[in-house]
């Protein structure tokens, strides 16, 4: 069977996004420390211009084969804003969930602790960094992931696939992302919980209301790193 035209463009966006972000994130935050450039500093710049990036290319291409600005679903309004809103909230109470999960699966606090004292040295050294680490990873990130992974991603595979495979495969090649790029697979169970809330939540509102809940919960969850960081 002859793959579809949606397949396509979804596959080649996902394998686009994984490559870019790959070789930006190691490559290049490789590269700056062997020149002696904190490699945190590198690695932040990523999320914040980096991803931007990664996302103007691929929505270009998307363009270019057939997409529309419209279908990508960037409707914003009181009720899109509302229900990201109310959606980070629910998102919250199932990450406290999935993270009890990974902990026992994976031993996410043994990793999350080695994390934090990385950063508490970090940030006490260069408090810039945390101000660069709340605006990438709190704020840019998830809008470009947003518009890549819901806007683009989802709504192809939505199109060809139907609702439920549409939002299933995105939220598995969405956390996949994450575990291929960061090596590990410590924050599966909860990456996947909160992908498949945000296609959800994209499939219902929009991707406006989707990139609302993660960036509330990207920059919230931010804080809270930086606050336990420095305080």
């Amino acid at each position: 069977m002859a793959r579809s035209k949606s397949v396509e463009i979804a596959g080649v966006v996902v394998a686009g996004w994984i490559v870019l972000e790959f070789l930006l994130r190691r490559g290049l935050v490789s590269a700056a420390a062997a020149v002696g450039v904190e490699p945190l500093l590198a690695d932040y710049l990523v999320l914040a211009i980096g991803f931007p990036l990664i996302a103007a290319v691929l929505s270009r291409y998307a363009l270019g084969h057939g997409q529309t600005r419209n279908s990508w679903g960037w409707e914003w309004g009181l009720r899109s804003l509302g229900m990201g809103v109310l959606a980070a909230v629910v998102g919250f109470g199932l990450l406290a969930g999935a993270a009890q999960i990974d902990a026992a699966l994976f031993g996410l606090e043994e990793t999350s602790g080695a994390f934090a004292e990385e950063l508490t040295g970090a940030f006490e050294a260069t408090p810039a960094l945390a101000v660069l680490f709340l605006v990438g990873n709190g704020i840019v990130a998830p809008i470009a992931e947003e518009q890549v992974w819901r806007g683009i991603v989802q709504t192809e595979l939505v199109d060809d696939r139907g609702v439920a495979a549409g939002i299933g495969v995105t939220a598995v090649l969405f956390a996949l992302k994450h575990v291929i790029v960061d090596l590990s697979i410590v924050r599966l169970t909860s990456l996947l919980t909160l992908a498949v809330l945000f296609g959800i939540v994209r499939h219902r509102w929009g991707t406006a209301s989707s990139t609302v809940t993660h960036v509330l919960l990207n920059t919230i969850s931010s804080a809270s790193i930086v606050a336990v960081a420095l305080l």
